[in-house]
């Protein structure tokens, strides 16, 4: 709601160390100079760990210089460099974020994206967003409108990017909430073991949960004002439909010379796509079905990840000056097939606009 041309899409799992943030980051830039999307990122995790990966330390360093007093101090005009910039009339009790954004320029960064940094006291708007929430529940316009931030985040941005993609902590807390109701999609990097399976069926309860309150929450607002003056999403069935997932490949143990698979692992791998269909098939959205679901897997990266991060740029493209040597050029040809594959899969899942 409330953008033109762009899909927003939460890369999100109740599991962390799944890669998520170094696929999020990956994806997005191979999407920006290969398919030439016009692509944003926003660091919603208070992590901040796209925001490390995308941006050289003395860039960063910049950005965090000046502390931020967010309980004390509102910025209520210039413009808003992260995510905390934009939403510190909120802090302040106001229902409207701070709409002048200027994100950090795809001319700054090797990923050749957008992005809006996160900040680590976005962690302290976790009692607002709760509250907002409660308020919202009852009634209250103004809670609607607080919840519905990245609503007002989507309908700000929507006409200058084709994709904007949000990287967000393991939590099924306020905030996450309050992202993917400004979202049209997610989808789930998993690991391969059973605690991402345990992730997924976590994510369904808790989806399930709060969109029959938010659908409520917003019958009892439409009862005593007009809310289609703001910007609030007002279908469910349209907030964060999930367009597919991908596991993390293991690795294989050796003997006499030979790779084997591990009997565990493959039960898992095995396991895995009856579990999403079972759990998340109700946010399905309708052009999708079961099979469109299961993306392409991520091959193990070894010492490229790393390498990578160093560098401060997409696997694809680390090179020799980076420090990138001997077989991890075989590695990183099989990763260019894989985010080619990834992308390409992301894109049709997506319906057009």
């Amino acid at each position: 709601m409330g953008n033109v041309q762009m899909h927003n899409i939460c890369f999100f799992n109740n599991k962390g160390g799944v890669g998520k943030t170094t696929l999020l980051c990956n994806v997005a830039a191979f999407l920006a100079t290969t398919y030439k999307k016009k692509v944003l990122i926003v660091d919603a995790d208070p992590q901040c760990n796209a925001t490390q990966l995308v941006l050289t330390p003395s860039l960063v360093n910049s950005i965090y210089k000046t502390p931020s007093r967010i309980l004390h101090r509102t910025r209520r005009s210039g413009k808003a460099v992260t995510l905390l910039d934009i939403l510190k009339p909120i802090a302040a009790g106001e229902p409207d974020i701070n709409t002048s954004i200027t994100p950090i320029s795809s001319r700054d960064n090797r990923f050749g994206v957008d992005l809006i940094p996160g900040h680590p006291q976005l962690a302290l708007l976790e009692d607002k967003l709760s509250q907002s929430w409660l308020g919202f529940g009852g009634g209250d316009l103004g809670g609607a409108r607080i919840t519905n931030w990245n609503t007002q985040l989507a309908a700000a941005v929507g006409k200058s990017y084709d994709l904007a993609f949000y990287d967000v902590g393991p939590s099924l807390g306020a905030l996450n909430r309050s992202v993917l109701v400004g979202t049209d999609y997610f989808l789930t990097p998993m690991g391969c073991d059973i605690f991402s399976i345990m992730g997924i069926t976590n994510i369904a309860s808790w989806f399930e949960k709060w969109l029959g309150a938010y659908s409520d929450a917003i019958r009892k607002c439409s009862q005593t004002w007009d809310i289609s003056d703001y910007k609030i999403h007002t279908d469910i069935t349209t907030i964060a439909r999930f367009i597919g997932f991908t596991v993390q490949q293991y690795i294989t143990k050796s003997k006499e010379g030979v790779r084997r698979p591990t009997k565990a692992y493959e039960k898992i791998i095995e396991d895995i796509p009856g579990m999403v269909h079972e759990q998340l098939r109700s946010f399905y959205p309708p052009h999708l079905r079961g099979n469109d679901l299961r993306l392409p897997d991520v091959p193990h990266m070894y010492s490229l990840v790393p390498l990578a991060q160093n560098a401060n740029c997409p696997i694809h493209d680390v090179g020799s000056a980076d420090g990138l040597v001997g077989a991890q050029y075989g590695q990183q040809t099989e990763y260019v097939r894989f985010i080619r594959a990834l992308s390409r899969a992301v894109l049709k899942n997506l319906p057009k606009k």
